[in-house]
């Protein structure tokens, strides 16, 4: 029998098994959920941006680390004007600008304006507070647009440090707003939910509150203090007579 011969019932049939089909394109529309899972991240972006780019402004990133002893020292309490302008620039420079003009009927200037500088400094407090919203007058130009309140991610010393810097920089000079009377401010208005409109903001009694929290004037020397009884004839001895019983 030739070698190159083989018995038919040694040759084994190909193992059983699905055959592989070739690929092809598929011309299903493309899913919808697929679309909302984009568009959901298009969104969660843009409101990332826009609430934490600082309006893009160079100085906003401008830290340096330090290092060694200069690092390790005891660092001092922050400079409210300073801290006030790196919170201002990671929010408020979007509808206010860099250079507190605002943007023309929509986000009323902080330069100049009456409601920063102005002596009702408690009715400041209450529109980062709570916010604003609908139509104002502000340097004689209307303004129609919506603030949101600043209550829930700011501290009184944050909002106290973005105010004063509000009010001392584009030219602006007005004393410095305490986190005291922030504290206060948060306070009184605690169980109010909605944004103020004009006309309720001008319902709240005008107040500086400039002044609380501050340390009172020392006297000078020879001076009494306050509260003190100066002395008079009540209280000293008559010629000749017993010192007053104590």
């Amino acid at each position: 029998m030739n070698s190159e011969e083989r018995d038919p019932s040694s040759v084994r049939d190909p193992l059983p098994g699905p055959v592989e089909a070739s690929p092809r394109m598929d011309k299903r529309p493309i899913p919808g959920w697929l679309f909302a899972v984009i568009g959901v991240g298009i969104f969660w972006s843009g409101a990332y941006l826009f609430s934490y780019s600082g309006g893009f402004a160079a100085d906003v990133f401008d830290y340096k680390p330090k290092y060694g002893a200069q690092a390790a020292a005891a660092a001092g309490p922050p400079d409210p004007k300073v801290l006030g302008k790196k919170l201002f620039s990671a929010n408020c420079v979007t509808c206010h600008q860099a250079n507190g003009q605002g943007q023309p009927g929509q986000f009323p200037p902080l330069a100049g304006s009456e409601f920063v500088l102005g002596d009702a400094s408690n009715r400041l407090i209450a529109i980062v507070l709570k916010g604003l919203q609908g139509q104002v007058q502000v340097k004689g130009q209307a303004f129609n647009n919506a603030m949101q309140a600043w209550e829930g991610q700011y501290t009184d010393q944050q909002l106290a440090a973005i105010l004063s810097y509000v009010r001392s920089d584009w030219g602006n000079n007005a004393p410095e707003i305490p986190p005291e009377a922030v504290k206060t401010m948060r306070d009184e208005l605690k169980n109010r939910k909605d944004q103020w409109t004009l006309a309720e903001l001008l319902q709240i009694p005008p107040k500086d509150v400039t002044k609380q929290g501050g340390t009172p004037p020392q006297p000078q020397a020879g001076q009494p203090q306050s509260g003190s009884t100066p002395p008079g004839p009540a209280n000293s001895p008559a010629p000749g007579g017993s010192p007053p019983a104590k």
